[in-house]
């Protein structure tokens, strides 16, 4: 995102088919080297801006706000990951309902 948000600064069209491909293509070759621990956007996104000859220095805007775009993509990946783990018992027939239904009782009635 940071990328695209950059790129109209230097005169590239964020939208323009040729920059989109790049921009997958280098996220997804960088995404390798990358450590999944908390603020290694800040370092995939120090490696995008530099193989696109983006300007690397507005990457400090991000690092201020980065803890809270953390928060949020951390919000929604946990709890993507419990809905598509309830989805797929409730396809398969594995998820006992009674006893799904008697926590979320019980954490209501504790509320």
């Amino acid at each position: 995102m940071l990328a695209i948000m950059i790129a109209p600064t230097v005169g590239i069209n964020p939208l323009s088919p040729s920059f989109i491909i790049s921009v997958i293509a280098i996220v997804a070759i960088s995404s390798f080297g990358v450590a999944g621990v908390g603020g290694g956007a800040t370092f995939a996104a120090l490696l995008v801006l530099s193989a696109l000859n983006l300007p690397i220095g507005l990457a400090g805007l991000l690092i201020s706000v980065e803890p809270l775009i953390d928060m949020g993509r951390t919000a929604v990946n946990v709890s993507g990951a419990m809905t598509s783990g309830v989805l797929t018992s409730r396809i398969t027939g594995e998820i006992d309902t009674t006893a799904y239904n008697d926590i979320n009782e019980r954490i209501e009635a504790e509320a």
